[in-house]
């Protein structure tokens, strides 16, 4: 499904519509570092180094991050 759809009669949550506003914000191909919850923005950076710099100059040592992908198209990921 596409960001920010829901499945008929599914509700999101504030901490779902949180999450969702923050990436959805979030410049394209570019780190961001969160609280656990996802709720909160830390941090970002066009690297997971940065992103962990700048959550830490914000006072957060701990954060969650997520890479922001170039677009919103499926796709797999295999290791």
């Amino acid at each position: 499904r596409a960001v920010g759809s829901a499945i008929e009669g599914e509700r999101m949550t504030q901490t779902d519509q949180a999450w969702l506003q923050i990436i959805s914000d979030a410049k394209p191909n570019t780190w961001v570092a969160l609280n656990e919850d996802g709720t909160e923005l830390w941090g970002q950076g066009s690297t997971f180094a940065e992103a962990v710099e700048d959550a830490a100059r914000n006072g957060h040592d701990d954060p969650v991050l997520f890479l922001i992908p170039p677009d919103w198209r499926p796709m797999a990921l295999c290791a």
